[in-house]
């Protein structure tokens, strides 16, 4: 069986992308500021947030955030166990002279970029201009670079009325999932447990079945290097008590069971999960090829 291979090519860009990124060092409030409102997804100005998904790592939108010192706009990019990026524009309320002692300017906005280690040693927040390693600056670099192409795929797909999440909502019906969680393919094996879930390697991809409360394929996959990447969860739920289901869609980033659901404008992982779901339909409908199954893995998914 041929491996699962994600579609290519990457979606669109709007806007922003890795090519035209302005380095950290010279990212003014005004920019940042229009960013956020490109990313809007509401009319409103209140203080909200959105949480999308930028490969295994969330990217926190943060648009109008009030506390003491001020109101914020921008994004947190945070890498699991590892560290997090921080580029926010700030416009203080706090006294000038204040504003001087602290940050040795007058104006009452400023850009400012923060990085910290996470996992077992949390380092205290260090302002990228301050920063000496030298290394970790190219690094973040770098992630400015990919969360720049993450905004400007995303702005495509608002600016587009959401194709790719319009496809999803066609294709997750409850019709389509019965037909996924009772297909035959599903019987007769030895089921690996994976939490809630249960089901069966088709070559690089997991494919699992969950069947209550409400029916729920799960995806996951292996890339070239026998990693683990982000698995998605394709179901239907209603809003309120007896309302008619509507598609849902979660990422799960992490090998750990926690699920987030997805953004229409998370324009990747959609164009993923899209791909990964004709793979998976192939295999439960029987047109694909006969499976490679690794059924002999005593291992679950989540210790992996």
């Amino acid at each position: 069986m041929q491996a699962f291979v994600p579609s290519q090519p990457t979606p669109q860009t709007l806007y922003y992308s890795a090519g035209e990124t302005h380095p950290l060092a010279t990212v003014d409030e005004k920019k940042l500021c229009a960013m956020v409102a490109d990313m809007k997804v509401t009319d409103s100005d209140k203080e909200h947030y959105i949480t999308g998904w930028m490969g295994p790592d969330s990217v926190v939108v943060i648009h109008n955030y009030h506390e003491k010192r001020g109101t914020s706009n921008g994004f947190v990019l945070t890498k699991e166990n590892q560290y997090r990026l921080s580029v926010q524009s700030i416009k203080f309320r706090i006294p000038k002279f204040i504003l001087w002692l602290s940050f040795h300017r007058k104006p009452r906005t400023m850009t400012l970029i923060t990085y910290n280690t996470l996992g077992e040693l949390i380092s205290p927040l260090i302002q990228y201009r301050n920063m000496t390693d030298k290394p970790m600056m190219r690094q973040l670099e770098l992630d400015w670079q990919a969360l720049n192409d993450y905004i400007g795929m995303a702005c495509w797909q608002l600016e587009n009325d959401t194709p790719l999440w319009n496809q999803i909502q066609q294709a997750i019906t409850p019709a389509a999932l019965a037909r996924w969680v009772e297909a035959p393919q599903f019987s007769g094996k030895r089921l690996q447990k994976d939490g809630e879930y249960e089901g069966f390697w088709a070559g690089n991809v997991f494919i699992s079945r969950c069947l209550s409360p409400f029916p729920a394929l799960q995806l996951s996959w292996r890339d070239e290097q026998n990693q683990i990447q982000p698995g998605y969860i394709y179901t239907a739920l209603p809003e309120k008590r007896n309302a008619p289901p509507l598609p849902s869609l979660r990422i799960r980033p992490q090998r750990a069971e926690t699920s987030y659901l997805l953004n229409a404008f998370d324009a990747r992982h959609l164009q993923n999960a899209l791909s990964l779901l004709s793979f998976a339909e192939g295999i439960l409908s029987g047109m694909s090829p006969p499976l490679v199954e690794m059924m002999d893995r005593s291992d679950t998914l989540t210790n992996l």
